[in-house]
Order: structure tokens, then sequence, then C-alpha cells
């Protein structure tokens, strides 16, 4: 199948990326062809070695640095360039140029979209995926999905560790599908598990002060660890202020010589290779919507080999059935301390039981089973 990837979101860092670059490469190792369809002028962030055919209706859009009232005009504008973008992917679906299209990252906000364009009678079938549902929006997502009932080569995807739904029992379009692992690609290695001395502690991905970074560091420079640890902490930062608050944790932390910050984005080889250097992915977030939305550093860390230190909250599902690593105690820096010092302490005695959980984990969240998924999805229209 010729499969177009429909991407229209304007991407500060890497995982957006990378979970593009998962339906690129897996989709050509189970003999498809991927392309893109994108806005004119569409910022790549990397060569994802396939062709790009453009939209009409506009380029894209960032919010990324706006003002309030900016984001809301920008907001109705995106809209209506979503919905010209849908029109054009719809006709270009009719000239033949793709067997089907995956739409990769939605927000229940799309549905509306779909309803206003032409895609909602689109020849090829459509899968829009969303990563994870949280009970605030859940009645919004569930009437969006059913006001798309009856358009049998539209389908909706939770992306996601949440598999009930019932009230869409009645919805032969509406799908759930466990999220992927993310792998090294660029790398001429395979993930396996081993670490370093001294124990390469690594907290990784886009800064946001929800994060949770300066209570874990208060934690980290207290604990009394009884083998050699270094921590490195990467952020990218989307707005100033996060950047500035992140600046303020670097200088505040400077003189403790076991710890690195680095501040940029991350993106293909060289944010593989920071991954692959470090032992041991800590998460300590402390965010509720991480039990609805799939968290792409927990699944970095089990597709890299990399066992976890997160908050309890972060697709739970996952620890109570593999043994990966610890959730953590949020209550207090000193409860928090100890906890990362028994960890650390206890690792080596514990790296067998670590390394039997990932591969269980690996095995359950493959990246050929999240496109073996979708393949049955877009297949199902072919049977209606």
């Amino acid at each position: 199948m010729k499969i177009a990837i429909l991407e229209s979101i304007v991407m500060p860092a890497g995982h957006e990326v990378e979970f593009d670059r998962i339906l690129v490469e897996e989709l050509k190792k189970q003999g498809h062809e991927p392309v893109f369809f994108v806005p004119e002028s569409f910022p790549f962030k990397i060569d994802y070695h396939v062709p790009a055919i453009y939209l009409d209706g506009g380029e894209a859009i960032s919010y990324a640095g706006q003002g309030k009232l900016k984001k809301i005009w920008l907001s109705i504008l995106r809209e209506r360039r979503r919905i010209a973008w849908y029109d054009s992917a719809c006709q270009k679906a009719a000239q033949g140029l793709c067997d089907a299209i995956i739409v990769p990252t939605n927000s229940w906000r799309v549905m509306r979209s779909i309803r206003k364009s032409a895609i909602k009678h689109c020849p090829v079938p459509v899968l829009f995926m969303f990563h994870g549902i949280m009970p605030s929006d859940r009645a919004r997502f569930v009437n969006g999905v059913k006001s798309l009932k009856a358009y049998t080569n539209i389908h909706l995807g939770a992306l996601g560790m949440q598999t009930e739904f019932p009230e869409l029992a009645d919805c032969p379009n509406f799908h759930t599908i466990f999220p992927p692992v993310y792998v090294p690609f660029d790398l001429k290695v395979e993930p396996e598990f081993h670490f370093h001395e001294p124990l390469r502690l690594g907290f990784f991905g886009q800064y946001r002060k929800e994060k949770n970074l300066e209570f874990f560091l208060q934690a980290y420079v207290q604990a009394a660890f009884t083998q050699p640890v270094h921590l490195t902490v990467q952020g990218a930062t989307a707005t100033q202020e996060d950047s500035d608050d992140f600046e303020r944790l670097a200088k505040k932390y400077a003189s403790y010589d076991t710890i690195s910050f680095l501040h940029k984005n991350l993106l293909g080889i060289e944010w593989q290779k920071e991954l692959m250097d470090c032992d041991v992915i800590l998460m300590p977030y402390g965010a509720e919507r991480y039990r609805y939305q799939p968290s792409a550093m927990l699944f970095t860390g089990i597709g890299y080999f990399k066992p976890v230190l997160q908050s309890p909250e972060m697709s739970p599902e996952v620890l109570e059935e593999f043994n990966i690593g610890e959730a953590v105690q949020l209550d207090s820096v000193e409860t928090f301390s100890k906890q990362l010092e028994a960890f650390v302490n206890a690792f080596k005695e514990n790296a067998e039981q670590y390394k039997a959980g990932l591969i269980g984990a690996n095995e359950k969240y493959g990246q050929d089973k999240l496109i073996q998924r979708i393949l049955c999805i877009l297949n199902q229209s072919d049977k209606a």
C-alpha cells in the first residue's frame, strides 16, 4: 500500500518527530510505501528519505512563544487551514496518490474540522490518532467519534493504555491502539541492557515547569550513594519562560561536578547518542495527564533498554506488568531522595530483573505491533 502520513504540526523537538519516523521506517519494513502529505513550506526537522507531497491551504502554524490573544487568533486560522489541508488531501487521494492516510497526532477538536471537510467522504481509509484521552475531554471525544460514525472510511484511534470505552461499543470506526517503543534508528547498534561505572542517570526531553526538575535536583544532591553516579539533565525549551527557568537551575547547581546540564534540542542521531550513553532514564514528572497520555520518554526508556525511575501516574499499567524500574513517591524531597538513593545503591543486584522486564515490554509494545494494528484498522474499510 502507498500510505500518506498527513503531518501539519510544527514540532519543536524530539518525540513527535520520532513518532513519524516510526511510521515511516516500520511501514517500509513491512513492505509498504510511505509518503508525506504536508502544508506548503513545511519545516521538516529531519530527512525521512520519503517523498513529500504539498497540500493546498497555506503554511503550518506554530503557537510557540505566542501570547494568549495571539494564540486564540492562530487557533482560528489553524482550523481554517486544517480544513483546507484535509480537502486537499482528499483530492489527492481521489487522484490516486495514496491508498490510505494516517494523521498521526490529533486533539478532540480535530473532529470538528473533519465534519467541515470533504475528507469525511475520502475515497481511501483515513486514520486519525489521538494520544491519550483525558477525563476532562472524554465526553467531547466520545461525542466527536459518534458524530463521525456514518463515515466508514474515517477511523478514530485512541493511542494509549486505555482500552475500555463502553460508550463507543456501537462505533465500528473507533479503535484503541497501544503506544510503540522508540528505538535508535540511526545508530549502528542493537539496543541491549548494560550499565556503566559510574552509573549514568539521564533526565531528558522538552522541559516544562510541571516536570518537577528542581524537586528532583534537590533530592539528588541530598542522596547518599554508595556507588559512583553521574546525572545528565537535558532540556529542550519551547517558551522563553521555560528557557529562563532551565538556565536558572543550571546556574544554581553548577557547582556539583556529578551533574551536567545540556540546554538544547536534540534530534536524530544526536538525541539517540545521548540516550544510549545513559543507563537509567529519570521521569519524576508528577503530572496527572501522564495517566492517560502515554509518555514518550517512558516508551523511549523501554525501546533503548534503559530502566526507569518514574512518577506513579505515568502509564502505571506498564510497571504493573513489567519490572523495568520503580515508581517513586513525590510526597517530599526527603522521601524521594531516600528512594532515589535506594534505587541507585541496589541497581546492580536488581539488574537482571530489569533486563527481563525490558525484554518483555519491548515485545509487547514493539513498533511492528503498532503498524500491524494500524494496517488492520485501515484494511477494515475494504471489508465495510
